[in-house]
């Protein structure tokens, strides 16, 4: 049956075979041979005869270098000359055994190995900022190179690129499984793909969408429940979902939208009934600092957009805040008010601490590391403000049709400080202290202090990340805190 073989096959076959041997051969080389020689027995009988003549000529090449072993005549016990033969024949059967079972070894490593080799790698983890990982099944180690299998991003930021040239940024809380260099699947998350022309077709999917790429740019949420929320930034995608007959085609700005993502992302709900511990006189700490929360006495904080079909009520678990320059209805500040009242001495150090809530809404691959400014309201007869009431149209030294909207009024506000939080970031603590802080708490006089908090840095592109940090109804994360050290009494 190897006659069947053309002289071009069997070189073919030949180069794959020592490509495989001496590890050179690519996956796609290997995956090649291994098919063949499942199907094609003429292929197999072939490299089995041309194995086993190479064997034989090496042996042969190997035996004619050595010396002639003397042996007994069976006639009289003399030694015979040209005794090669006979040493051949014993040692040649010897060797066509091994021959034999290393064939044998061949064929079956023919039926698994090439199978069982390092699977193909399919991406690389070009970036991780931040990261923590849950159960996933593969490194996670920056610039690890990855095969296909899931990755768990419980923190941060990742960012990995495909072997066709695709960018995927995995936004924490992430599941994403890797398929190949053309895709991956979302169980459940946000990812961020920008797509080279080399990588047109590249595949998100997700438990009940398709999304097939054209050359873009988009963004994809998805649940475990099946809801997803398709969003183009730039450029075409087709969306194919589970049950819809005809694909739909996205263009740069469009989105759909299965299962109301985005309303529940934007839904104003107030928090469950304030936590104890938020609304707790402030207490002497065994460091020497006082501890006053926005939940204290007539302490309160809220936020403002100036989009005026959104109601803030100040009773929600965050505080949103954000600045661009792409879309005027998007502009979020936050206010924390302070109740000081219980202050007998001077402050000589403060600090105000602020917890960084997990916001869902925006993408943060879109907008760098992010810098933030703290304003204390001079203006004392502002600091009256109700929750409830405070909106983009009347707020503390803020005037709404402002050139620089991210900025309180010049002369009603003062800057106590900044902090930075890092691209992706959705946790942690910030701190702002110095004398600004501390000057602006000694210059009280009605024991209440605003603060204003604004973001300084724009987004890269529209639907960037709405950052939050945890309110005083938070069942879970600290309230906004001033730590105050006061002078000794004389």
């Amino acid at each position: 049956m190897s006659d069947a073989l053309k002289p071009a096959e069997k070189w073919s076959l030949l180069e794959q075979w020592d490509q495989v041997q001496d590890g050179s051969a690519t996956a796609e080389v290997a995956a090649a041979l291994d098919r063949r020689l499942r199907q094609d027995e003429a292929a197999r009988q072939w490299l089995a005869s041309a194995l086993l003549l190479e064997a034989e000529l090496r042996y042969e090449g190997e035996t004619l270098l050595a010396a002639p072993v003397p042996i007994s005549s069976t006639e009289g016990g003399a030694p015979v000359a040209g005794v090669r033969a006979g040493w051949i024949g014993r040692a040649g059967l010897r060797w066509s055994h091994a021959v034999a079972a290393l064939l044998a070894a061949v064929l079956t490593w023919l039926g698994w190995s090439l199978a069982t080799r390092q699977p193909e790698e399919v991406a690389t983890l070009e970036r991780a900022r931040g990261c923590k990982w849950g159960n996933s099944a593969l490194p996670t180690l920056e610039g690890a190179r990855l095969p296909a299998g899931m990755l768990d991003l419980v923190e941060g930021m990742a960012t990995l690129r495909f072997e066709s040239g695709a960018e995927v940024v995995l936004e924490a809380p992430a599941r994403v499984e890797l398929l190949s260099k053309m895709a991956c699947r979302v169980a459940e998350g946000t990812v961020v793909a920008d797509v080279p022309e080399s990588a047109i077709g590249f595949t998100v999917h997700t438990p009940r969408t398709t999304v097939v790429d054209y050359g873009t740019r988009f963004g994809v949420t998805a649940g475990a429940d099946g809801k997803c929320l398709v969003h183009v930034l730039e450029g075409l995608v087709e969306v194919e979902r589970e049950g819809e007959e005809t694909p739909r085609r996205l263009h740069g700005g469009e989105r759909v939208d299965y299962g109301d993502v985005l309303q529940d992302q934007l839904q104003l709900t107030d928090a469950p009934e304030e936590p104890e511990r938020a609304t707790r006189p402030p207490s002497w700490e065994q460091d020497g600092w006082w501890v006053i929360t926005t939940g204290y006495g007539r302490g309160k904080d809220s936020w403002i957009q100036s989009n005026a079909e959104v109601k803030v009520r100040g009773g929600e678990s965050f505080l949103r805040v954000k600045y661009t320059s792409l879309d005027s209805n998007l502009q979020r500040k936050a206010y924390l008010g302070f109740d000081l009242s219980s202050l007998r001495s001077p402050v000589a150090e403060a600090e105000l601490l602020l917890e960084i809530d997990r916001s869902e809404l925006g993408y943060g691959t879109l907008v760098p590391d992010a810098t933030f400014v703290v304003y204390g309201v001079t203006a004392e007869e502002q600091d009256g403000w109700e929750e409830a009431a405070l909106s983009w149209d009347a707020a503390p030294a803020h005037q709404p049709g402002a050139p620089s909207p991210q900025h309180p009024i010049a002369n009603q506000a003062v800057e106590l400080g900044r902090f930075q939080v890092a691209q992706g970031q959705q946790s942690g603590v910030v701190r702002v202290s110095g004398a600004a802080l501390t000057d602006f708490l000694n210059a009280d006089t009605n024991g209440l202090a605003t603060f204003v908090i604004c973001r300084e840095t724009d987004e890269s592109a529209r639907n960037g990340l709405v950052h939050a940090f945890a309110s005083k109804e938070h069942p879970r994360l600290s309230p906004p805190t001033l730590r105050l050290r006061l002078r000794p009494d004389n």
